[in-house]
């Protein structure tokens, strides 16, 4: 039997380095699977939904590396501790409110699998910088073992079936979250989205709304699985990541050549701003520290990039709380805001987390 789920506070995906990081953020691959003879999930009998997730969770325990992964009810995981999930894109805002549905987490918060959602089960790896292919080799591994012990609902014509049109076939939906600042601030985010979309993967603001993403920071994945290889859809997703992100480092570097003074007032504003302030809103925190991303990137601030990657996301309201607290009792914005400051200063001051 493995040991109840636990989340690391201060480390998962968003704090490790990769290829092309300072452009992209983190990789993706997320992979959908269904049991043969059991109805979808949203039309399962709660009987049948026990059934799944105990064969499921069966497969797991009696994996050989169960034993760096966790396994837990939503129900058991801390209220703020299940908003972290949410936040780092381990869990939706509807999976966290169905407090007996099951959670398989690896310790370092790189793996997890959630089960009956809106697939049987979605399993999700993660990795910092463009590292797609390290991806889908832990998801592969995983995959495989999984196939062995359960029985996959499969068809020759459509191969992996599943409650969405768009997860036909392999079932593999893979991702970058990049970062782009420079190609918001000369006005060419439109334009290098319209091409994306234009070869058929899908965009959305990671925060915010897709037209006005917080922190300049974009998702880019496949919109279908059917009919191309995994390798095929990896080889694109790959090429185009690494064509975005040239993009915005000749944006990067023509602002600091044509526009250096507003550019330098841009990510020194917002490291003065991150540096005094007393009280430090999300979205406040956010944008500023993309601001700070990009100096770091053109060397203009002396700061490891995976600090502020990682602030980016532990400065998110649910893990501020947890810092106040291990309980689950109220704390105020205010005191929401004072401690987002103080860590985020603290963090930047002694450039580490």
């Amino acid at each position: 039997m493995s040991s109840p789920v636990k989340i690391n506070r201060k480390s998962g995906w968003f704090s490790r380095n990769g290829n092309q990081d300072d452009v992209v953020i983190a990789s993706r691959i997320r992979l959908s699977r269904n049991l043969n003879g059991h109805k979808y999930p949203g039309t399962m009998s709660s009987s049948d939904e026990e059934i799944v997730s105990g064969k499921i969770v069966n497969a797991f325990e009696s994996w050989s590396e169960i034993d760096k992964y966790g396994i837990s009810e939503i129900g058991k995981i801390k209220p703020v501790d299940r908003k972290i999930l949410m936040e780092r894109n381990h869990l939706s805002q509807d999976y966290i409110l169905h407090l007996n549905k099951q959670l398989v987490i690896s310790r370092d918060n790189l793996n997890s699998c959630v089960i009956n959602d809106t697939d049987h089960l979605r399993f999700s790896v993660f990795e910092g910088g463009l590292e797609i292919r390290k991806c889908a080799g832990r998801a592969d591994k995983i995959d495989k073992y999984l196939e062995s012990k359960l029985d996959y609902a499969v068809s020759f014509e459509f191969g992996y079936l599943n409650t969405e049109v768009s997860n036909l076939g392999t079932g593999m939906r893979a991702s970058v979250m990049m970062h782009l600042p420079a190609l918001v601030k000369t006005n060419l985010i439109e334009k290098a989205l319209k091409a994306v979309v234009q070869l058929g993967f899908m965009v959305k603001g990671f925060m915010g709304d897709d037209d006005n993403s917080l922190g300049s920071m974009y998702q880019i994945s496949n919109q279908f699985t059917i009919g191309q290889s995994e390798d095929d859809l990896i080889d694109k997703l790959e090429n185009l990541a690494i064509q975005i992100a040239g993009y915005e480092n000749k944006a990067r570097s023509e602002l600091l050549e044509k526009k250096r003074t507003e550019t330098e007032d841009y990510v020194y504003r917002a490291y003065g701003l991150l540096t005094n302030c007393r009280l430090l809103s999300s979205n406040e925190a956010i944008n500023n520290l993309s601001a700070l991303r990009m100096g770091i990137a053109l060397g203009l601030i002396d700061l490891p990039l995976e600090i502020c990657s990682a602030l980016l996301f532990l400065s998110q309201k649910s893990h501020i709380q947890s810092m106040i607290t291990d309980k689950d009792s109220f704390a105020d914005e205010t005191m929401i805001d004072f401690t987002r400051a103080e860590y985020v200063k603290t963090a930047i001051k002694d450039k580490k987390l």
